[in-house]
C-alpha cells in the first residue's frame, strides 16, 4: 500500500472522506440522464443550458474560501462551512426526489446540489494544505484526494445504473442522501485534526486584496447572474461569463500571482473551455444503440476503475512532469479518443463485425484516466503557492478561474447544439457535431508553447548558481 500510494496519515481522513463522497455522487449520473430525457423532456441544448448555471457555482469558490479564512461560523473556520455545504447538497437531492417537474425546478435543484458540493470542496482543499507539512506532502494529499474521489466513483459505478432501472431516477436521488450524511460524519473529525485555532486578523490582506473585497466581488457577480436569469435577459449567460472572467482576473492581479502560474491557469482555462458534444450523443445511444441503464452503469464502473488504475500507475510521473507536457499528450489523446464515438454514428460497429457495446467499453477503458491525470499537477501547483493562513482564498480564486471554464464549455456546447439542431426527434446532424467538437478539442495546443517557455524560465530561475573553481574565486 505504501509503495503504491505513498505515505498516509490519520490527519488526511476528513479530506479524503469529503472527496470520496463527491466521487460517489456519480451514483446519480445515469438517473439524471433518464430524468432529463424521459420525465422532463429536455433537449440537448436545454441540458447544456442547465449545465451552464449549475456549473457556475464552482467559479464562486473564492467567496467561500475567503469567508472560511476570516469569518468563522459558530467559532469554526472549517467544520461549520463543511456542514453548510452538506445541508445545501441534501436540500437539492430532496428536491430532485420529490418536487422537480419542470426545467426551472430542475435548474434550482441542480444548482443547490452543485453549490453544496462546491462548499465542501473548498473546505477539503483548504484542509489538504493545512494537514500537509511539506510541499511534497501537499502533492501527496492532492493525489490521494483524486484517488479517494475515484474510489467513490468505483463504489457506485454499476450500482447507479442498476438503481436507475430498479427504483427509477427519483429513487436514486433519495439514496444519494447518504452522501451528505457521510460528509457530516467526517466533519466531526476535523476538529480533532487540523482545524485552525483562530482566523487571521480581520483586516489582514492577501497581496493587496482584502478577504472582504474577494467576498464582495464574488457575491456581486453571483447576484448579477441570478437577476439576469430571473429576468430572462437576452444573452444572460454570455454577460455573466464575461463579467465573471473580468472580475476574477482583476482579483488575481490584486492578490498577486506569479506570471508563470497565471499563464498555466490560462492554458487550463482554454483546455477546459473547449465544448463537448453534449447530451445528444447519450440520447442517441439510448434510442438507436439500445444502451440501457444497466449498461450505462457498466460504462461508469469501467471508467472509474480504469481512472484509478491509471492514476496509481502514473502518479509519480504526473506529479513531477511539466504541466505543458501533461496537457499536450492529454489534449492529443482526448481528440483521438473521440473518434470511436464518431465511428459508431457512421456504422463502425457493423464494418468491424462487433457490437456497439464492445466499442463503447473499449473506448471508455482507454480514455477514462485522461481527466484525472490532467488535474493532479494543476491542483498541486495551486496548493504550493497558497500563502500560510489564507490557503482557502488563494486556492479558491485560482480554482474558480478554472471552473469558470466549465461554464464556458457548457455555453459553447449549447451554441453548437443549437447550430446543428440536434434534438430528441432529429439526430441527423449529430455526426457533424461530433467531428466539429473533435477538431475544436485541439485548440489548446495553440497556447502550450507559451506555457512551456514560462516553465523553462521558472526552472532556470530556480537553479542554484554554478560552483566556482578556486581560480575563479581568486579572481
Amino acid at each position: 500500500m505504501r509503495t503504491a500510494l505513498g505515505g498516509i496519515r490519520l490527519a488526511y481522513l476528513p479530506v479524503l472522506a469529503t472527496y470520496f463522497a463527491y466521487g460517489a455522487s456519480t451514483i446519480t449520473g445515469v438517473a439524471l440522464v433518464f430524468l432529463q430525457k424521459e420525465e422532463l423532456k429536455l433537449s440537448p441544448a436545454d441540458v447544456a443550458d442547465v449545465g451552464f448555471w449549475s456549473t457556475l457555482p464552482w467559479s464562486m469558490k473564492m467567496v467561500v474560501g475567503a469567508a472560511s479564512d476570516v469569518h468563522p461560523l459558530f467559532g469554526s473556520r472549517r467544520t461549520s462551512y463543511l456542514l453548510l455545504g452538506v445541508a445545501t447538497t441534501a436540500l437539492g437531492y430532496v428536491a430532485l426526489a420529490t418536487v422537480v417537474t419542470t426545467k426551472a425546478t430542475y435548474l434550482l435543484a441542480t444548482v443547490c446540489v452543485a453549490t453544496g458540493f462546491m462548499i465542501q470542496d473548498v473546505i477539503a482543499d483548504a484542509l489538504s494544505v493545512q494537514v500537509a507539512e511539506t510541499g511534497e506532502e501537499v502533492a501527496q494529499v492532492q493525489t490521494l484526494g483524486r484517488m479517494a474521489l475515484l474510489a467513490g466513483m468505483i463504489s457506485v459505478g454499476y450500482l447507479g445504473g442498476v438503481l436507475a432501472a430498479r427504483v427509477g431516477p427519483r429513487g436514486v436521488m433519495a439514496v444519494a442522501l447518504v452522501l451528505p450524511a457521510l460528509v457530516a460524519a467526517a466533519a466531526l473529525l476535523v476538529r480533532g485534526g487540523r482545524e485552525p485555532a483562530a482566523p487571521p486578523p480581520a483586516g489582514a490582506r492577501l497581496g493587496g486584496a482584502s478577504p472582504g473585497l474577494v467576498i464582495g466581488v464574488g457575491l456581486g457577480y453571483a447576484l448579477l447572474g441570478v437577476a439576469l436569469n430571473l429576468l430572462a435577459a437576452p444573452g444572460a449567460q454570455e454577460i455573466v461569463l464575461v463579467v465573471s472572467a473580468v472580475l476574477l482576473i482583476l482579483l488575481l492581479r490584486r492578490v498577486g500571482i506569479t506570471r508563470a502560474v497565471a499563464v498555466a491557469a490560462f492554458v487550463v482555462f482554454v483546455f477546459r473551455a473547449t465544448p463537448s458534444v453534449g447530451q445528444g450523443y447519450g440520447y442517441w445511444a439510448i434510442d438507436e444503440l439500445g444502451f440501457d441503464q444497466e449498461f450505462l452503469g457498466v460504462l461508469a464502473q469501467v471508467g472509474a476503475v480504469v481512472s484509478l488504475v491509471g492514476l496509481v500507475v502514473f502518479r509519480k510521473q504526473v506529479v513531477k512532469a511539466p504541466v505543458s507536457a501533461t496537457l499536450f499528450w492529454v489534449t492529443i489523446a482526448g481528440a483521438v479518443f473521440l473518434l470511436p464515438n464518431i465511428g459508431l454514428f457512421y456504422g463502425l460497429a457493423e464494418a468491424l463485425g462487433v457490437t456497439p457495446r464492445t466499442i463503447a467499453v473499449v473506448d471508455t477503458t482507454i480514455s477514462a484516466p485522461l481527466g484525472q491525470l490532467m488535474m493532479v499537477p494543476m491542483l498541486t501547483l495551486i496548493a504550493k503557492i497558497a500563502p500560510k493562513g489564507a490557503e482557502a482564498t488563494m486556492f479558491a480564486i485560482m480554482a474558480s478561474l478554472m471552473n469558470l471554464a466549465l461554464s464556458a464549455s457548457e455555453l459553447f456546447t449549447r451554441w453548437l447544439n443549437d447550430a446543428f439542431a440536434v434534438t430528441q426527434r432529429d439526430y441527423s446532424n449529430l455526426g457533424l457535431l461530433m467531428i466539429t467538437v473533435c477538431v475544436l478539442s485541439l485548440t489548446p495546443l495553440l497556447v502550450l508553447p507559451g506555457l512551456r517557455r514560462m516553465e523553462r524560465a521558472a526552472d532556470a530561475g530556480s537553479r542554484p548558481p554554478p560552483t566556482l573553481t578556486r581560480r575563479e574565486m581568486r579572481h
